[in-house]
């Protein structure tokens, strides 16, 4: 504050010089000096009159006689006129007192706002304007208040009770703050209202919270119901997803994702998710002995037959870290090891998830590592096979990535050695 006000003030004692020499120079008082007499003012018109004199003259409105003789009398007068020199005349200038006080009054603070207002105060004392910056900036970043927003809401529907889209809202906030008796009660509102498969589901989402995360009885026949209506329904066949990977079936939870995802573009949001719950689901169906696997042993379906009859059409190896690049990653970052066809499609056909402190990695691919259920290993002759460093974790490709990558191989190849060394532009 002090280091502000210092810089003020010295601004402002330096704009008071500046506007004191100008009132100074306003309010002096000195004598001017003009030429101007009365003598000077007879000589010209004495020469205007004999310039009309010689314009008559040569318009032959004068004889040569009269126009000397009217010559000679304009040269005598002003022989006579201008004898005697004038004193030059002293002009005193009046004081500018009303402009003096409005520019001592208006220079100063004209100044000082302008630099106020265009200027950057807050450079001199930042300490001055932290407390501001730091308020605004956390009024900015403040969450929104689920409690105001849902009891807006709810006042909204005591007097439109048929708004569909509220209750429908006021169900989706209540769900995310954790209020599941009232998301419940919402999402009933809303299904008497429109019978929406969706708004089925939704419930049924909430259903299964309400019983930790388990879709036993109620949630897991709505889905099934659901899906008999419409097989292809993309938010059943994600809930199904979750409901199996609950339940430690994994090979069904990996069916339900694998039918959701042929349904989504490339570029689609939901894609990373998915690879993400499919490239774990795979990894469990891999070492079933796992701890987390055991339960499932004795109820959880078998894998598909294809996978025991792919086991020959692999592909096999070891991929490791070149060792310049260790210091350049993280034992957390994310490896992707995948196999891509070798036509130029870029949609792995098998991929396996694990990280940067596993490698060097003895790796296998084949259809139990399958993205999709239509597009396995086993149906391809020859494949990329590729490695990709994620510090994001993210299954789309980003520029910065590490990789490696071997190919085209056959199908059946074992003993590959996969070195990720580029980073990708």
């Amino acid at each position: 504050m002090t280091e502000l006000l210092m810089f003020l003030a010295v601004t402002l004692g330096m704009a008071l010089c500046v506007a004191g020499v100008v009132v100074w120079v306003l309010l002096r008082q000195g004598p001017v000096v003009t030429s101007a007499s009365q003598s000077q003012a007879n000589v010209k018109v004495y020469r205007e009159q004999i310039l009309d004199l010689d314009r008559e003259h040569a318009n032959g409105h004068l004889s040569d006689a009269e126009w000397q003789q009217s010559r000679d009398e304009l040269s005598v007068r002003l022989l006579q006129d201008t004898a005697v020199e004038d004193e030059p005349h002293v002009i005193t200038q009046a004081q500018s007192w009303r402009t003096a006080v409005v520019i001592a009054l208006v220079f100063p603070m004209s100044a000082l706002g302008l630099y106020i207002w265009l200027g950057a105060p807050e450079a001199i004392s930042p300490m001055l304007f932290a407390s501001a910056s730091v308020e605004a900036a956390t009024e900015q970043a403040a969450p929104p208040n689920l409690d105001q927003i849902a009891a807006s809401l709810a006042n909204k529907l005591q007097a439109d009770p048929n708004n569909l889209e509220g209750w429908i809202l006021l169900g989706r906030t209540h769900r995310s703050m954790g209020n599941l008796d009232a998301a419940l009660s919402a999402f009933e509102r809303a299904l008497k209202l429109n019978p929406d498969d969706e708004l089925i589901l939704a419930r049924a989402e909430v259903l299964a919270a309400k019983n930790q995360g388990r879709f036993d009885g109620e949630p897991w026949r709505v889905i099934r119901e659901v899906l008999q209506r419409d097989p292809q329904n993309y938010g059943a066949l994600l809930l199904a997803g979750s409901a199996s990977y609950a339940d430690n079936r994994y090979a069904d939870a990996l069916e339900f994702w694998q039918r959701a995802r042929l349904q989504l573009s490339a570029d689609h949001p939901d894609v990373p998710n998915l690879i993400e719950a499919m490239s774990t689901v795979q990894a469990k169906l891999k070492n079933p002995a796992s701890p987390s696997a055991a339960p499932a042993a004795q109820g959880a379906p078998s894998a598909p037959a294809s996978g025991g009859a792919a086991s020959a059409l692999n592909v096999s190896g070891q991929v490791r870290l070149s060792a310049a690049l260790k210091s350049q990653t993280s034992p957390t970052d994310v490896v992707f090891v995948y196999a891509v066809p070798a036509n130029g499609e870029r949609m792995p056909l098998a991929l396996l998830k694990t990280t940067v402190a596993q490698l060097p990695l003895n790796f296998t691919l084949d259809d139990s590592s399958a993205m999709l259920p239509d597009r396995k290993l086993s149906g391809a002759s020859q494949v990329l096979v590729k490695a990709r460093i994620s510090k994001s974790g993210n299954a789309i490709p980003q520029s910065g990535d590490w990789e490696g990558s071997l190919g085209p191989v056959k199908v059946g190849s074992s003993g590959l050695n996969l070195e990720i060394k580029t980073q990708r532009p």
